[in-house]
């Protein structure tokens, strides 16, 4: 009898613990005071139209005119990094930044860095800041392009994966 009430509730474990992992794993996420949607490396356009807020004269929404984001990048090539964002609830101080870093060997390297922008913040916003970067170094292989957005406390980040060539 203890046998069969042991194997009873072992099976009655087993097929339930799916059911609790589900249930945990659709637990509403916190979503972000400010939420950067995305950052970009791209080329610095020569008749300095790009980056621009709004370059598309009668669109019926925002827009936003880049130069054409970049995973290659080329060495001693100086280039736009683009952080766009929302601010969905928070007001006060929000500080842009971004990094691009490179793993070594066994060590993470930072090749360039640097705040990009400190504004006020307002909810229900929407923002792109820019910087010029340092030149691309000569080191070939995948690096990491990270922004990140600092209010208050909290930070949110977004990355991408860029080549150097």
């Amino acid at each position: 009898m203890k046998l069969k009430i042991a194997t009873a509730a072992f099976l009655i474990a087993i097929t339930m613990s799916h059911f609790q992992s589900f249930a945990q794993s659709q637990a509403p996420a916190v979503i972000p005071g400010v939420l950067p949607s995305f950052i970009t490396a791209g080329p610095i356009d020569p008749n300095g139209k790009v980056p621009a807020i709004n370059a598309v004269p009668g669109a019926g929404v925002l827009n936003l005119g880049l130069s054409f984001p970049q995973t290659f990048l080329t060495h001693g090539t100086t280039y736009w990094y683009l952080v766009a964002l929302s601010d969905y609830n928070f007001t006060g101080t929000c500080v842009v930044s971004f990094k691009l870093t490179q793993v070594q060997g066994a060590t993470t390297v930072t090749l360039d860095s640097g705040t990009i922008k400190s504004f006020s913040c307002s909810k229900n916003t929407n923002w792109a800041w820019t910087v010029l970067g340092k030149p691309i170094p000569n080191s070939p292989g995948l690096a990491t392009l990270t922004g990140s957005v600092k209010y208050g406390s909290a930070t949110s980040t977004v990355k991408t994966t860029v080549v150097f060539q």
